[in-house]
Formats: structure tokens, C-alpha cells, sequence
């Protein structure tokens, strides 16, 4: 059976989740606190595959509705999935029940009690309907669960680990990294039984003033023989295995085996050869992952359906992609359900299978199918999406285009206008792939290292005055000391200190008339004589500049522009210092 599509209702913080469809691999994105987790955990309920004692508990109750449903003679249902039956499930339900009609879906829902429902979308016989629902309950898959995985260590030794397996009343933690360490053995091809029999001379051999005899010494050097053969061939197989998946460097694995002792040791690009305990958390957990997903899903996994809450969280970002494509690797042989919040783990061309999870203004959590923002959380929720595919979008333009760095928004409004307008009248035609990216006065070294391109420095527009001045000599004096060309401001167009002296300034009479007269009072008239910015700073005036009144009056200047272009004459003239700004940009 394959899920189609899950509803969580009256189960934490959901007091319903609504319909949420399913494919191969579906994600769950949305912010810390969201209810990710909770509807992961209403849809293991249904039906855990590996833990019998499955009972909801107090703590799945809504807080607002938990006396209501406590009182209640009938527990409500907290998950209903819907199913659509493979061809092998239609097959087994033919042979047991063949004068049922053939159906191709059915829907199982299970109550706060842990009673369940199962519906037909056709008419069962009431004879058969108790059996048949049993049947589907059977057929329907179980769901694995994983929170937690037990990073491995970089020195296991074997005995210790024999009676670990056999320890109960041990914390979760122990118990995750006990499972990591059972499959890292079943990987290599050693078995606990295989321990049972070996650890007493292994150990043994290990301690002081004991004396082995000649049979026990054959028999000792025999076994670790047999061990080193096997942890040869694991760590080439291994090797050769991750690399398939982990792109973030060629990686060699080895296992050295020495008085019941089994070591890690993992060897880079560069030939350095290190513990396991040595390397960074990701590749510890993307190894350990690895392993438990590769055997488990190979020896255990069958017909269930694999929830993974937050995976990868300590991975680099382009690793975490690597992640997402073994989902896909994994997703060939089961459904797989993962929760995230970090736009890496949302491949741009899969967004369809993507469903985001926010909290209401009641508190309640709610999905949405659709990637739109419905309210202020939801758009919250939605920072991870928006993320990946402004990424894309930049990587994509940015490859094509000529970035020219810019530290304010003020600059980048007029920017943008003047290379519009310009591209309107036809003027200085190679400016259409200027792209301006804004970054503050301290991001403009770091930012141009990212934007070069084979080692050249991206243009940077900065004014001809104050502060700017002294980032521009700093900049001719440091990084751009071969490339000083590339520091542009408003002088290669003229007299001119500021973007706003590009602008004619007319045109703040007219758009920004109102907003100056409210600062200034009704007597403030504009100099044409004098840079603009200046003027306003010496001015006296009625109240103190905003801290944004340069941004505020681009918006209005723009906007007037940008609706009046076609017949404002005045612009035409300017037009001809614009084109002389973004020609010193493309060269």
C-alpha cells in the first residue's frame, strides 16, 4: 500500500492539520517549534513498525482541548491516512475475500483509545467487513520513526561492546549508538554470536601474566587473521560506497583491529589519515546515517514507510543536498517523510513535494499544501523555500550577468530605475546584465571575493564624498590596488557627489514636494546650484532628518519615474550621465 495523502487531528498541536499529499519522498519545512515533529509522530502512531507498546498518551492530547476529549464517552480520531493498494495487495485481498468488489484506495483512521477505523470506497458485505478491515490494517505499512542517530566512535572495543548489546536500562543515546554500532558490525560481517565465541581469548590475549598455549596462540592468530580480512574488504567496500553518495571530498576508510580493539580511520584528499573522532561532526553523522539506512533498509525495511525529523542538521549545506539525493536512493524501496528548516534540504526542482507547517494565531499548527503565504507565520515558515529558490535564481543570473556591488538601498532603487529607463530609450545597450547586489560598508571586501569571477573583482559604486571617500581609498589601497577602474562613483559623469545629483531636480519639486515640505516647512526651496543631499543636510529645518529619508524619497522619485517616463523630457537629458555610469560599470 502506498500513502497518498495523512489528516493529524486533536494530537498536540494540531487540532487539525488538514489533508496533506504524499509522494515517493515528501518534506516537511517550517520553523523551530512549528509542529513539524508532532505531525511526524501522529503519523508513526498509526501503525509503529518495531514497538508493540504503540498506546497515545496524555501528552498527545491538545492542552486546549484536553479536558473535552478526557470527558468523552468516544476518544476522536487523531490520524487518518489514505492508502492506494498496490497490485500485490489487490492479489492477497482477491484470494481471501473474492466476492468483494475491487477497490483501489481505503482510508484508516486511529482514535485518541487506539481503536481503528477503516473505510472502502466500496459496498463490503457486513459478513466480511471486521476480517477484511483486519487485512488492510496488516497490509497497511508501518512507519519507522527516527529522531536520534548514534553517531559512531572512533575506537570501539569489541568485548565492552559484546555486553553492551546484552544491557537493558541504558538511555536513548546509548541505545542509538549501540544500533549504529551493531549494523557497523553486520557491514563488516561480524556477528554478536561471533563475539560470544571470540571475545574470551580476544580478551585475554590482551591482559598481562596470562599464558596461552600453543593451540590458543594458533587459534588466536588464526582469528585475527580472519578479522583483518574481513575489515579490509569492508573498508574498501565502504570507501567505495559513501563516495557515491558524500561529494564533498574522496574519502578512504580503513579498520585496524589490534587485541579486541576496532579503530576508524578515515584518510582525505590531501592523504591525511585521521581517527573518525577527528573529523567533523557531518562526516561522523552522514557515516553513521549511511550505514544504518544501508543495511536496515536492505535487511529490515519492507513494506514500511521511513520518518526522519530533522536529518542532517550538522551537515554543511552542500552536503545536506548530497542527503536529499540518497532520500531518493532510499525513497526506490520506501515511502520516506522528512522534516526541515534549512533551504538546502529543498531542491528547487522537487518544491511540488514540499508542504510547509506554521502555528495560527491560536497557537494551533497548521499545513499548507500550496508554498503561499496565507498569513505572517506562514510566510515565516516559508524563509527556508524562499531561500532556495532565491539561490538558484542568483546563481543563475549571477553567472550571466556583471555584478556591480552597491552599500545601500537608496543607490540600488536609483540603480535600478536609471537601467531600466536606459534600456528604454535604447541607450548603452551592454548594461543589460549589470546586476546590483547591495551589502553594508563592511561586507563590500568579503562580497567582492564571492561575486569575482576567474580572480577578476566585481565593479563597486560608492559616492564622492565623506565616508565613501575613505572606503574608496581603503579599497584602491587593499583589494582593488590592481583594479582601481572598478571603484565607480557619480564624478565619471561629472560634478557629481551623490546618486541623487544624478537625478533631475525637478523631479524631487514635483515626487517628493510634499515629504520636504513636512520637514522643511513651506518656505524650503531646492537649490539647482548646489549638490542635493548637501543642501538638506545645511538646511535648517522644522523636524530632524529620518535616518531612511534618502531611501523614502528614491521610492517617491522612482515611482514618479517610472510612471511619467515616456513623457518626461528632462530625463532624457540626464539619460546621457546615466549611460556614462554603467559604460564605466561594463568595462
Amino acid at each position: 500500500m502506498k500513502l497518498t495523502m495523512f489528516r493529524v487531528q486533536n494530537f498536540r498541536s494540531f487540532i487539525d492539520s488538514g489533508w496533506i499529499k504524499c509522494q515517493n519522498v515528501t518534506a516537511i519545512a517550517g520553523m523551530n517549534e512549528a509542529g513539524k515533529s508532532n505531525l511526524l509522530r501522529a503519523l508513526w502512531k498509526l501503525k509503529p513498525a518495531f514497538r508493540s507498546d504503540n498506546k497515545i498518551v496524555h501528552n498527545d492530547l491538545p492542552l486546549d482541548k484536553f479536558d473535552e476529549i478526557m470527558d468523552s464517552d468516544i476518544m476522536p480520531n487523531f490520524i487518518t491516512a489514505r492508502f492506494k493498494l498496490r497490485p500485490l495487495d489487490k492479489e492477497q485481498i482477491k484470494k481471501k475475500f473474492p466476492n468483494v468488489p475491487a477497490f483501489d484506495t481505503v482510508e484508516i483512521s486511529r482514535s485518541l483509545s487506539g481503536q481503528y477505523t477503516v473505510k472502502f470506497p466500496i459496498t463490503v458485505p457486513e459478513e466480511a467487513k471486521a476480517k477484511l478491515a483486519d487485512m488492510i490494517i496488516k497490509l497497511m505499512p508501518g512507519f519507522i520513526y527516527y529522531s536520534n542517530y548514534g553517531n559512531l566512535d572512533s575506537n570501539i572495543y569489541l568485548p565492552q561492546m559484546l555486553a553492551k548489546f546484552n544491557k537493558s536500562g541504558i538511555n536513548t543515546i546509548s541505545k542509538s549508538k549501540r544500533r549504529t554500532v551493531k549494523l557497523l558490525l553486520m557491514y563488516i560481517g561480524i556477528t554478536p554470536e561471533m563475539l560470544v565465541c571470540d571475545a574470551p581469548l580476544l580478551e585475554n590475549a590482551t591482559k598481562k601474566n596470562v599464558k596461552l598455549t600453543k593451540e590458543q596462540l594458533y587459534e588466536l592468530a588464526t582469528k585475527k587473521e580472519r578479522y583483518q580480512k574481513l575489515f579490509k574488504d569492508a573498508g574498501e567496500r565502504l570507501s567505495r560506497e559513501f563516495n557515491q553518495w558524500w561529494h564533498q571530498g574522496k574519502y578512504k576508510f580503513e579498520f585496524d583491529f589490534d587485541n579486541g580493539n576496532l579503530t576508524i580511520f578515515v584518510t582525505d584528499n590531501e592523504g591525511v589519515r585521521a581517527p573518525l573522532s577527528e573529523r567533523s561532526v557531518g562526516i561522523q553523522w552522514f557515516l553513521s546515517f549511511f550505514l544504518v539506512f544501508t543495511l536496515e533498509s536492505q535487511l529490515f525495511y519492507t513494506n514500511n514507510i521511513l520518518l526522519l525529523d530533522e536529518s542532517g542538521a550538522t551537515l554543511h549545506g552542500l552536503a545536506q543536498q548530497d542527503l536529499v539525493k540518497f532520500f531518493d536512493e532510499l525513497s526506490k524501496t520506501n515511502q520516506l517523510i522528512y522534516s526541515t528548516h534549512s533551504s538546502y534540504m529543498l531542491p528547487t526542482d522537487q518544491l511540488n513535494r514540499t508542504k510547509i507547517v506554521y502555528k495560527d494565531t491560536k497557537g494551533h499548527s497548521v499545513v499548507n499544501n500550496e508554498l503561499s503565504a496565507k498569513t505572517n507565520a506562514s510566510r515565516a515558515s516559508l524563509i527556508p523555500i524562499n531561500t532556495a529558490v532565491s539561490m538558484q535564481i542568483s546563481e543563475e543570473i549571477l553567472r550571466e550577468s556583471t555584478p556591480v556591488i552597491v552599500t545601500n538601498e537608496t543607490d540600488k532603487i536609483y540603480l535600478n530605475f536609471m537601467k531600466s529607463y536606459l534600456n528604454f530609450v535604447g541607450l548603452a545597450p551592454q548594461i543589460k546584465q549589470v546586476v546590483f547586489v547591495k551589502t553594508g560598508e563592511n561586507g563590500i571586501d568579503g562580497t567582492a571575493q564571492v561575486l569575482a569571477h576567474d580572480g577578476e573583482l566585481p565593479a563597486v559604486y560608492l559616492e564622492n564624498k565623506g565616508r565613501s571617500l575613505e572606503l574608496a581609498d581603503n579599497l584602491k589601497q587593499g583589494s582593488y590596488q590592481k583594479e582601481v577602474k572598478k571603484i565607480i562613483s557619480p564624478s565619471v559623469a561629472g560634478h557629481y557627489k551623490t546618486i541623487e545629483d544624478l537625478i533631475p531636480y525637478e523631479i524631487y519639486a514635483v515626487a517628493c514636494g510634499n515629504y520636504l515640505v513636512d520637514i522643511y516647512g513651506s518656505e524650503f526651496a531646492i537649490k539647482t546650484s548646489e549638490p542635493f543631499i548637501e543642501q538638506l543636510e545645511k538646511t535648517k529645518r522644522v523636524k530632524p532628518l529620518p535616518d531612511n529619508y534618502r531611501e523614502k524619497m528614491a521610492k517617491l522619485a522612482v515611482d514618479y519615474m517610472e510612471t511619467n517616463k515616456k513623457k518626461l523630457k528632462n530625463l532624457k537629458i540626464s539619460a546621457k550621465n546615466w549611460a556614462k555610469l554603467f559604460e564605466a560599470f561594463a568595462e
